[in-house]
């Protein structure tokens, strides 16, 4: 048994969790589509709650590193992209 990668619960080869998983694989293909990976990367919850000004700082600092970099690989897959189309 392992987990389904697109709804998360248990499942063998053969089972499939009818309109649930199917709108979730619906939702990673749409996903895909627009460039964005299959499955979304969890950024929350890394913050704990009695964190200190300068822990949530970092952390924000972080995922804002984190969501440049995507945005600038993004930007460069689209103009490869669009460059071979025409």
């Amino acid at each position: 048994m392992e987990k389904c990668r697109y709804c998360g619960r248990i499942r063998d080869e053969w089972d499939c969790h009818g309109d649930e998983c199917r709108k979730a694989i619906a939702r990673a293909l749409r996903r895909q589509r627009s460039g964005l990976p299959m499955i979304p990367n969890v950024i929350r919850n890394e913050i704990p709650p009695d964190a200190t000004a300068d822990q949530v700082i970092n952390v924000l600092s972080r995922q804002r590193l984190r969501a440049r970099r995507g945005n600038e690989e993004r930007r460069e897959r689209k103009a490869v992209e669009d460059g071979e189309e025409d």
